[in-house]
């Protein structure tokens, strides 16, 4: 097992969400990052994210059955929650393997792929303009505020 393998989110820039993959990690933290993405998605926002993968290694065939059923479970509060989902992928083995399971995994939400961190950010930034992205529910009344135009 890989001591320094991790997955961290960071949501300081809310509706971006940043998760960072490290190493390989343990299927245990897998499953702890699968809890803490349930969490988001029970507030019932909109966001966008980024997949930093620059520092991890391969996926196991275990891991990616396990994304499989993560993304067939929460499959109706991904499309009405998550805007679009920008890829940090610079590994050609990385690659490769992105391409293959978002071809037998076909993403519910637009996606894109690069190999800079300034590249995914203004491309999820552009998706945070989109028509879908309006101001949160007001949580004292319980009604949302149309957008303003």
């Amino acid at each position: 097992m890989d001591s320094s393998a991790s997955i961290t989110l960071d949501d300081s820039h809310w509706p971006l969400l940043v998760a960072r993959f490290v190493g390989v990690p343990s299927l245990q933290q897998q499953d702890e990052y699968f809890h803490q993405l349930r969490t988001y998605l029970r507030r019932k926002e909109k966001f966008v994210g980024i997949l930093d993968t620059r520092e991890v290694r391969m996926m196991t065939a275990e891991h990616r059955r396990n994304l499989a059923l993560f993304a067939r479970e929460q499959d109706a509060q991904i499309r009405a929650q998550v805007l679009g989902c920008a890829a940090i992928i610079t590994s050609p083995v990385m690659q490769l393997t992105a391409s293959i399971v978002l071809h037998l995994i076909p993403m519910p939400f637009p996606y894109f792929t690069t190999t800079s961190m300034s590249e995914a950010v203004r491309w999820t930034a552009k998706c945070m303009e989109g028509p879908r992205f309006g101001p949160p529910p007001d949580t004292h009344r319980g009604e949302e505020h149309p957008r303003a135009s």
